[in-house]
């Protein structure tokens, strides 16, 4: 999933963790950022913790440009990718070029076939050898080199910390290894595919004779390896040369059309048997485990970077209801009265006050305090006390410096059906942060049945209705 907002960068799923990661690293070695916006945002965007630590990150790696960084980083990496193939690909011609010589010298096939597959096969043994061994990464040198590279085009503050922290996310579940494996596989088979071209154009284009040579080592030896290296290009439909024709190029050089075109052909069928089709296979291989490993990625929210965050981020309650500007018609409480089997009790019940310091006032007497209502849980209780004993008259308090929601006046509802009597005071109407609320408060009371007449911003008046008896209400 992608999370992001209009004006935001997108990022996918694994650039967000990341961000998470590389702001993580940041906050433990600077200090925590101020985030009340990205935490607020984070809570409204709701899910599990790891989805809020990525929104909240998200929003934080915007204003403190880490989120530029993965971006710019992922673009250098594609540049240097280029570069480091492009280079591999000259190098590779080049190296075909300079195996096989301008044509007036005789090509030692031996040495010849060492020069083109020598440096790969003993780079691949020690890629082997280390993933094999369980190394740091086993990305090999070249992967190692890419990622330096990607690191040096920018010389920023932000890309050091985006690149540590693509290691420390990578490195715990072994990802490291493959990325870079793909990437040095790829440029591998950049070089080898370069040189099976300098190869193609270069026999192609000039004549060449083919020749082994040795001192201690009999012709039938030759033959046999020839034979033994020869057989899984054959495979692939390239020639060989026969018995007769390995002997005869041990004498002299051979001049005959059959016999070059023979060893041309077993030369360059070896590139492409022993080198291109392992690197196209490994590279593959990494590629594929890469991105496997990289859908089931997650951040570790146990770390201590993220766990302070949980108790801001996955409060134990939230705020009861959804804000909404349109709140609708609701069914609204019975103001006519009904007599009940209650006490016929006095009752006063506050609606997300807990901040109040001098909450709750001097209550008339024979009023009763129901608490404060702050969270699904308060309601509940609530809601079930005033069933069980309804009151005769019930006062909800509501913050005048909050905007009304659905959810608190779907409860100023709810609570009013199971009084005989009630009335909404608006507590802190008169303090400048109010503003207009008051009005929005007397609207959305009136779209629920709550006459205006009903809606109270004085403490005083509304108490001592609170306190009356029911023969001075009548």
């Amino acid at each position: 999933m992608i999370l992001h907002s209009p004006d935001s960068l997108r990022l996918s799923s694994f650039e967000l963790r990341w961000l998470a990661e590389a702001l993580r690293r940041r906050e433990e070695r600077s200090g925590p950022l101020e985030d009340r916006e990205a935490v607020a945002a984070a809570c409204t965007a709701g899910g599990g913790l790891e989805a809020r630590v990525l929104r909240r990150a998200q929003v934080l790696g915007e204003r403190e440009g880490l989120a530029a960084g993965v971006t710019s980083w992922v673009g250098r990496a594609r540049l240097a990718t280029l570069l480091l193939g492009a280079l591999a690909l000259a190098s590779g011609f080049g190296a075909a070029v300079a195996v096989l010589g301008d044509g007036t010298r005789a090509v030692n096939v031996v040495w010849a076939l060492g020069g083109l597959l020598g440096i790969h096969l003993l780079s691949l043994l020690l890629w082997l050898a280390g993933l094999g061994l369980g190394g740091r990464d086993g990305g090999g040198l070249l992967g190692r080199a890419w990622l330096g590279l990607s690191s040096r085009l920018s010389g920023a503050r932000e890309t050091v910390d985006v690149t540590q922290a693509l290691v420390g996310l990578l490195g715990p579940p072994r990802l490291l290894r493959w990325w870079l494996g793909a990437v040095t596989h790829g440029v591998w088979l950049a070089a080898l595919a370069g040189a099976v071209v300098g190869l193609i154009v270069t026999l192609a284009t000039r004549r060449y004779g083919f020749v082994w040579e040795t001192t201690i080592l009999p012709a039938d030896a030759f033959v046999r390896a020839v034979r033994l290296v020869g057989g899984l290009p054959a495979q692939f439909g390239f020639a060989m040369p026969d018995a007769e024709a390995v002997r005869a190029s041990g004498d002299a050089v051979q001049s005959g059309e059959a016999a070059r075109i023979a060893w041309s052909s077993w030369l360059l069928g070896c590139v492409v048997a022993y080198g291109v089709v392992p690197r196209l296979f490994l590279a593959s291989v990494c590629f594929g485990l890469w991105r496997s490993g990289r859908s089931r990625l997650r951040i570790d929210v146990a770390l201590p970077g993220y766990a302070v965050l949980v108790p801001r981020l996955m409060p134990a309650s939230e705020r009861i209801g959804v804000t909404d500007a349109d709140p609708g018609r609701m069914p609204g409480p019975h103001v006519e009265g009904r007599r009940s089997g209650g006490t016929g009790r006095a009752m006063l019940v506050a609606l997300e006050l807990a901040g109040q310091a001098d909450w709750p006032p001097p209550l008339p007497p024979g009023a009763s305090d129901a608490g404060v209502v702050d969270s699904r849980e308060d309601r509940k209780q609530a809601v079930a006390a005033l069933r069980a004993d309804p009151p005769a008259r019930l006062l909800v308090a509501c913050d005048a410096r909050q905007s009304p929601d659905r959810g608190s006046l779907e409860l100023i509802a709810e609570l009013s059906r199971h009084a005989n009597d009630s009335r909404v005071l608006l507590v802190g109407a008169g303090q400048m942060d109010a503003g207009d609320r008051r009005q929005h408060w007397r609207d959305g009371l009136r779209g629920i049945g709550m006459a205006s007449e009903r809606v109270d911003d004085n403490p005083a008046r509304a108490l001592a209705w609170l306190g009356a008896t029911e023969r001075e209400d009548g």
